[in-house]
């Protein structure tokens, strides 16, 4: 019983740190956006990728199988912030994360190829939406008549 807690403390406290710097991702993309840059990042995504932090580790907490995959894309999506930062030790951070999840969550299938397939997926998407959507859009558009 004591192993079980312990593992399941594991998961939890990550899937929970998740969803907690996801509330600050918000915050912080509504209240400091001169405080993203540090990260590289434009406001409005920083406050869409902590709504998707806040999702995921909420997620987690109510259906591990599912939660587990959107924590994920969460971690993929870290790791290539940090990558693209100076905080080079970031993509360590959020990979031990999710290891750490599918270490000590006995509930995922991680014997099974689709789900490993879907996982690396997912992580592989939290990649391109930080690579592919981070980028500060125009604040006028121009119109052509």
């Amino acid at each position: 019983m004591g192993e079980m807690l312990g593992r399941c403390s594991v998961s939890g406290a990550c899937a929970g740190m998740t969803l907690l710097a996801g509330v600050a991702h918000v915050a912080q993309g509504l209240r400091d956006p001169a405080g993203c840059r540090e990260m590289n990042l434009p406001p409005w995504f920083m406050t869409c990728a902590g709504l998707w932090m806040v999702g995921s580790g909420a997620s987690f907490f109510y259906d591990e199988y599912l939660g587990f995959l959107f924590m994920a894309s969460s971690m993929g999506g870290a790791a290539a912030t940090a990558a693209l930062s100076p905080a080079k030790p970031g993509v360590i951070i959020s990979s031990a994360t999710l290891a750490a999840m599918a270490y000590t969550t006995q509930s995922l299938p991680l014997s099974e190829t689709k789900y490993i397939a879907a996982t690396f997926g997912m992580w592989l998407f939290g990649v391109a939406g930080r690579v592919f959507l981070a980028k500060d859009l125009p604040t006028k558009s121009k119109r052509t008549r």
